[in-house]
């Protein structure tokens, strides 16, 4: 049983399992003792791999392709790795500069926000790159 704690403690692609196996609990809750009891009876099985299970007159369709979590889980991760964003830290590394008093008091000041000096730094930086490859060019 997967309670809420547990839950939480999930990534993305396992919590897309969870949900499927919870709506899939839902809709035939006793899909699974049935097949369990039935398991070795090979005569409800038909050529396209879906299970039918008689209980009480009433025929459930459990497809295996439903339960086969594991392909799923591995197209899943690779469709949200291409989409997902990347992490700040795999866009940028630490360092640690000298940099002038007179500069340091000025960035502080101009620097309200969070991110601010990064964004600062990485400008100055680009441009001044930008100088140097123009004046090699020339």
């Amino acid at each position: 049983m997967l309670t809420e704690k547990d839950y939480k403690h999930l990534n993305s692609v396992e919590r897309t399992q969870a949900k499927l196996l919870i709506q899939q609990a839902q809709k035939a809750p006793n899909a699974r003792n049935d097949l369990m009891s039935n398991k070795d009876e090979n005569n409800n099985t038909n050529v396209n791999g879906s299970v039918n299970v008689n209980k009480n007159n009433a025929v459930n369709s459990v497809s295996t392709t439903d339960t086969d979590f594991g392909s799923l889980a591995k197209k899943l991760k690779k469709s949200t790795a291409a989409k997902r964003k990347p992490k700040f830290d795999e866009t940028h590394s630490r360092d640690s500069v000298w940099i002038r008093n007179d500069l340091k008091k000025v960035l502080k000041d101009v620097c309200t926000e969070k991110g601010d000096k990064t964004r600062i730094i990485n400008e100055a930086l680009e441009d001044y790159f930008r100088k140097l490859a123009r004046e090699l060019e020339q």
